[in-house]
């Protein structure tokens, strides 16, 4: 009898390889919102953005701050935008996540009750940044509150239009010359570190700068009254000289939200209806 052998196919056609490639970059597409050239645009700061969030109420719900023994008193978790003007680069740009609270093994307390420290520019009050800081997509910023007349806004059709709103802190732990949590939008004077210092000690040689904040409590929960929307832009930012700046976008359209709900959680949009307009 005359046995009859199968051919065994093995690997993928060219065709196949570019069917699966196109598939991939479909899928990149919808779902990523990849734009060439621009690091993914309006929808990738969104997501940026929204992820940190997140990340520091995940944090929050998990009580993971400074202290070393793994109890944290005070907890406060922070999205910090970047408000320098004089750095044209990171301006409105930069963006990092920072925790505060006292350890129950400080040695600072000396012998005090960690949860009587609220303080939060003075040890044993202590301030990390889980992650080195990161910057949104390329051509995109971050639209100050209209309180902000340093950074101006500079549109096509109107000027400031859509700007961001942050109300200030729920819980007054009162103002200090690092922290303003009474101010709105509220800020802080911080350098990105991930070993937990307090703010006092983050002299000169450190480089703390001013920072916009979100901060979410304890429970994930956003601590702040009223609305909180963070404003993004298609634009450029300008350094116009003497600790002022500008931001140029080409149209009203060039705009995308997000907003921090009461719980804590985000919801984004591009719907202009739900942006804060020029007061």
């Amino acid at each position: 009898m005359t046995s009859v052998r199968k051919a065994v196919r093995k690997g993928f056609t060219l065709v196949e390889l570019l069917l699966v490639i196109t598939i991939i970059l479909l899928i990149s597409t919808l779902f990523l919102g990849l734009s060439t050239g621009d690091g993914g645009g309006l929808p990738a700061g969104q997501r940026f953005l929204a992820s940190s969030i997140r990340t520091a109420r995940a944090m929050a719900l998990m009580n993971r701050g400074p202290g070393t023994s793994g109890v944290t008193y005070n907890g406060r978790y922070r999205l910090l935008i970047l408000n320098d003007p004089n750095d044209e680069a990171n301006h409105l740009r930069q963006f990092v996540i920072a925790v505060g609270g006292v350890g129950s093994a400080d040695p600072a307390l000396a012998g005090a009750d960690p949860a009587t420290v609220t303080n939060t520019s003075v040890a044993p009050y202590r301030w990390f940044s889980p992650e080195p800081p990161q910057l949104l997509p390329t051509g995109v910023v971050f639209v100050p509150p209209a309180s902000d007349t340093a950074t101006t806004m500079e549109l096509a059709v109107a000027s400031n239009t859509r700007r961001s709103s942050i109300g200030q802190l729920a819980d007054q732990i009162g103002s200090n010359t690092k922290d303003s949590p009474a101010s709105s939008p509220p800020w802080m004077e911080y350098a990105p570190t991930t070993q937990p210092m307090a703010l006092a000690e983050m002299t000169a040689e450190f480089n703390p700068k001013r920072w916009y904040y979100v901060e979410l409590q304890s429970s994930g929960s956003s601590n702040h009254l009223g609305r909180v929307l963070l404003v993004l832009a298609k634009g450029i930012v300008r350094n116009t000289g003497a600790g002022r700046a500008a931001i140029d976008v080409g149209s009203e359209n060039q705009f995308a939200a997000i907003s921090l709900r009461p719980n804590g959680d985000v919801s984004m949009t591009l719907d202009a209806d739900e942006m804060d307009k020029a007061r």
